[in-house]
Parts: structure tokens; sequence; C-alpha cells
């Protein structure tokens, strides 16, 4: 479940062939978004997804879906496929794991492991939704987001923080727990998005849609799914990326600047995979894996 954009495979020439063929972004028109600055090297960013993904997948419960796993693996390179090539960083390792709870959630770290509950993919009404969120959590990658964060707290050697990182983005009770097991301690606020990352990530996430063949409106409307059943009883996704006002209505009228003819919106494999999942033993809750 690997996508190295250093390399160029079979897979993401078709990825990005379809893309255009199905798409039409009026560059001209679209919002230009420009990164913040880093103090960190793309290496780190690297070095941090890697060590901090390598916890992860020790720590979450991940689907050992095959079915499930290589559609969501399709549906990222797609995106990935469509990353600006300015924001194309040689080494960047863009993965995607599925992890079995509940809640509507994803998240991804830097360098590019993603991870995106069944939740959420469950949530979801049509497969356009579920890449609006992953398009937007690819756009913390690529602008740098994690690290670019990392740069306005005190600086700490870089190998301290990958559990940090984790820590913060899980949040909730299990995200304490692998907090509490680093010695890194910036809390959980180190990882949680301001309003103007949060912005950047929806501008840019609405315009690799757009050139994935998505229209940007699925993932308005799948931020309002999340925000009508955000609450307690686990990490939601709100509570690391609050919205900055009017989210709706700026996807919205940037989806209009980026003109998507005949967008893929519902498609067989989304239904497929939905029907997989109701097929297997319902998910539990994050706090449920916790208390075992």
């Amino acid at each position: 479940m690997t996508m190295r954009i250093r390399k160029s495979t079979g897979r993401q020439t078709v990825a990005a062939a379809v893309a255009l063929a199905t798409s039409i972004a009026i560059v001209s028109a679209q919002t230009k978004v420009t990164p913040p600055s880093n103090k960190y090297s793309v290496q780190d960013d690297i070095k941090l997804g890697q060590d901090a993904a390598r916890e992860a997948r020790q720590q979450l419960p991940l689907l050992r879906d095959e079915s499930v796993h290589s559609y969501v693996q399709r549906l990222g390179e797609r995106l990935v496929a469509a990353i600006p090539a300015d924001q194309r960083h040689a080494g960047f390792n863009y993965t995607f794991d599925v992890v079995n709870v509940r809640e509507i959630n994803a998240f991804a770290l830097p360098g590019g492991p993603m991870f995106v509950n069944r939740g959420m993919i469950e949530a979801a009404r049509t497969e356009g939704e579920v890449a609006g969120v992953m398009a937007h959590e690819i756009s913390h990658v690529a602008l740098r987001h994690g690290t670019a964060q990392a740069s306005k707290a005190t600086p700490y050697q870089i190998g301290q923080i990958a559990g940090g990182i984790l820590g913060a983005i899980i949040g909730g009770t299990a995200g304490q727990v692998i907090s509490q097991g680093t010695s890194f301690g910036l809390g959980t606020a180190f990882m949680k998005y301001g309003r103007e990352y949060e912005r950047q990530a929806d501008i840019e996430g609405a315009q690799i849609m757009a050139r994935a063949g998505y229209d940007p409106r699925d993932m308005a409307a799948m931020f309002r799914i999340i925000a009508q059943r955000s609450g307690a009883g686990g990490p939601e996704w709100l509570s690391d990326h609050p919205n900055p006002g009017n989210r709706s209505d700026y996807i919205t009228r940037e989806a209009r600047l980026l003109r998507v003819s005949n967008p893929r919106r519902d498609t067989a494999q989304f239904r497929v995979v939905r029907a997989r999942l109701r097929q297997l033993p319902p998910a539990p809750t994050t706090r449920q894996i916790t208390q075992r």
C-alpha cells in the first residue's frame, strides 16, 4: 500500500491521464495556495512520518481486509497523482491504512502516511465524499503543515517528536496513552491545525479533487456530515480540524472556479466496498479498543 512520488509508475500515469481527461481546472482563476514558512527540511518530514506511522501501525487496530485496503489505496493514488507539481517533494511516501474504529476520522502524517477510519467510509454517501476528506489530508502533507506547525514550537531533537505527533493527531484516550509513552511533551496542541492551515487544506484539497475528476462540493457535503455527527464518544475529525468559518461557502465558490465536467461521485467500487464493510462485524469505538 505504498506510493512514492519520486518514481513514476504505470498506475500513476493512468491516474494522471484519467484526471486530465475527466476534469477541467481553470488554473488562472483558482485560488493560489502558498505553503507556510518551515524551519524543517523535507527529510525531517519523511523521518517524522515514518517514525510516527510505525508507531501508529503498532498501536491502532488496522482493518485487515484486502478488498477495502485496495480500494482506499487506488483512491489515494488517484488523488496523489493530482498534487501540484511544485508541491511534490522527493521521497514523500504516500501510504493508506484503514483503521477499524467507528468514529468519523482520518489523519495524515508528515511525509505521506495516511490513516482513514472505517467509520468515515461508512458515513460517506458517495466516493466523492471520501475523496474530499482524503484530498484535504493529502493537502496538509503536501503543504507540510505538520512541520510548519512544529516550527512555531520550541525546538527539540527531531527524533524525539514522532510519538508526540501521533498522540496529538489521534487525540482522546488512545492519544493520551501514546503521548505518555514518549519523551516529547508538546501535548495535544502540537498537531492541531489552526484555521489558517485548515483553510489552505480545504482550498488545495478542492483543487486536487478537481484535477482528479471529483466535484469539490462533495468535500463540503462530507464536512457537513461530520459536523452533524460530531460529539462525545472518542476522537472526532473536527476536534483537530477546526472550521475556519464559512467552510462550505468558500469550498463551493472554489468549485465554481474549477468547473469539473462529468465528476466522479458514486462508483461501483465504492458500493462494493460499502457492501463488504456491512458483512464484517461492526467496528468498535476507540474507547472500547482502549479499555480492552
